[in-house]
């Protein structure tokens, strides 16, 4: 019984020490070869290895050489059961504040074994504030805006129904 409950220990012992000390810098670079593929490139970003995750600071986000936004920081919480990704402070690039909000304040997404086919995403900016969920099994992605503040850039990209204004897209 002994022999059996240190097996069990040692696994678990293990496979804890395996994400704590894993190299979480190569998710992030697996995660910028797959936006490669679109044309999406992140640069000029300062990585900081945590524990349980990764930081990421001073980021410029580029799409088809365009200059889009520049992001703060952006924390990556790996966990076996419960992942979370938060943005804080993107400022999009003047030239297309005519189709996107000026500044998102604060965005995160979690995803949860406990809802494995969604991931909620809230998030509050110069916009308002909105939350929604993107069905992996469907590819549908919807956000609802529950304070809509300054949207006359984007108003012609949502819809309203008598809960309020929002945006809703298959992927």
């Amino acid at each position: 019984m002994h022999l059996v409950k240190r097996i069990i220990g040692g696994f678990f012992l293990t496979l804890i020490l395996l994400w704590l000390l894993a190299p979480k810098e190569e998710i992030y670079y697996l995660l910028e070869q797959e936006l490669n593929k679109q044309d999406i490139i992140i640069s000029n970003e300062q990585f900081t290895d945590r524990w349980y995750g990764l930081e990421i600071n001073h980021a410029d986000i580029y799409v088809k050489g365009i200059n889009m936004a520049q992001v703060g920081s952006l924390r990556l919480n790996l966990f076996f059961l419960y992942n979370s990704l938060t943005v804080d402070s993107i400022l999009t690039d003047k030239g297309i504040h005519n189709v996107a909000p000026e500044s998102i304040d604060t965005l995160s997404a979690t995803y949860s074994v406990i809802n494995p086919m969604n991931v909620v995403i809230n998030t509050a900016g110069s916009f308002g504030a909105a939350e929604g969920s993107v069905n992996l099994a469907e590819r549908h992605l919807m956000i609802r805006l529950t304070d809509a503040k300054e949207i006359t850039a984007f108003r012609k990209f949502l819809k309203k129904d008598t809960e309020g204004f929002y945006y809703e897209t298959g992927y």
